[in-house]
């Protein structure tokens, strides 16, 4: 058989089972506009949140050569604590804290409960139907595990940390979106105000230990003085011990003024412990929309279906041509047993 004697024999057959071609290539095209009708339309929202703090690392060496080559350098995001932002951000601690909180408007449920609803009000056509756990724990680890899915996060070259979260429903990407941004704003709030309470703490004890120790020497003071009430005060060994006591609780007494200003510093640290995040780009609508185009998996639908089942019909000659050929290079014939005859009539 030769190529021109393929060629016809393909089109002959493609021309007979014309009808049944058409028929597989629309039943192709159908199920591809089902199944992309049946993709759920993902939503995804953006937001942008850089730290209130002042920073004096901006002009170190190191970070203005990270902003100049758009590296994502340490991403600590803040100077109150070296804290990978973006290892907190899609950490299973907040994941599980986002998925935890309550929306009073939808019912007081918790976002894990709504993504149960949301994935069964918006499931494939593949996707079974889930079942709410009756443990809370296990629902709560579920919906991290989904949100680790749809989270992204990145520090930019202007250490701005960079939120992405995609979702199925508009509304509950949005209540998710700022979840993600109160717990990581949270965390940096609880963090400045349990070292600013240390601090307080450390230097309230400060000062009562130095308060203490004023008060013993206030006392021993006392008791020589009501011991020497009669006696000479000119006399040495009565006015060195005197004196030493004195220059003793000077130096307390300066070393409890010192303590006294760090301790109303510290206080003043704890009071102005706000916020330490503000949002720049907020997850608001409109959203990054993802959905697939009926009518262009309509069509590859058509021309998949379309070549898969000719391929099918033609397999058969394409296998006798490349089954002849190679008889036809090994014996010298397409045929191997007019060759194997001949041989034997020799």
């Amino acid at each position: 058989m030769s190529t021109q004697e393929l060629t016809t024999a393909i089109f002959e057959r493609l021309r007979k089972f014309r009808i049944i071609i058409i028929i597989a290539a629309i039943a192709a095209s159908s199920a591809f506009i089902v199944n992309a009708l049946k993709t759920p339309v993902t939503y995804t929202s953006k937001s942008s949140v850089f730290p209130l703090s002042s920073s004096n690392d901006n002009s170190t060496s190191s970070s203005a050569l990270s902003a100049l080559l758009g590296t994502d350098g340490t991403k600590s995001f803040s100077d109150d604590a070296s804290v990978n932002i973006i290892e907190l951000a899609q950490s299973r601690t907040t994941r599980e804290e986002v998925a935890a909180i309550r929306d009073s408007a939808n019912g007081n449920k918790t976002i894990a409960e709504l993504l149960i609803d949301d994935i069964n009000d918006h499931r494939s056509w593949l996707e079974e139907k889930l079942v709410k756990p009756t443990d809370t724990s296990v629902l709560i680890t579920w919906a991290g595990d989904i949100l680790r899915d749809g989270l992204s996060a990145t520090i930019n070259k202007n250490n701005t940390l960079v939120l992405t979260y995609t979702g199925r429903s508009p509304k509950l990407v949005k209540i998710i979106s700022y979840g993600f941004i109160n717990k990581i704003s949270l965390f940096y709030i609880d963090l400045k105000k349990e070292k600013a309470d240390r601090d307080f703490q450390f230097a309230t004890s400060k000062v009562d230990s130095l308060r203490s120790i004023m008060n013993v020497k206030d006392q021993s003071l006392i008791a020589m003085d009501k011991r020497t009430l009669f006696t000479n005060t000119n006399k040495l060994e009565y006015r060195v011990p005197t004196e030493n006591l004195i220059a003793d609780k000077q130096m307390i007494r300066q070393q409890y003024a010192q303590a006294v200003a760090n301790q109303q510093n510290a206080a003043y640290k704890l009071q102005k412990a706000t916020p330490l995040i503000k949002v720049l780009d907020k997850p608001e609508p409109p959203y990054d929309v993802k959905n697939k185009s009926a009518a262009l998996y309509g069509i590859i639908g058509f021309i998949g279906g379309a070549l898969f089942i000719s391929g099918l019909l033609v397999l058969g000659l394409i296998f006798k041509y490349i089954k002849a050929e190679i008889n036809k290079s090994l014996f010298g014939h397409a045929n191997p047993k007019n060759t194997s005859r001949t041989a034997s009539a020799l």
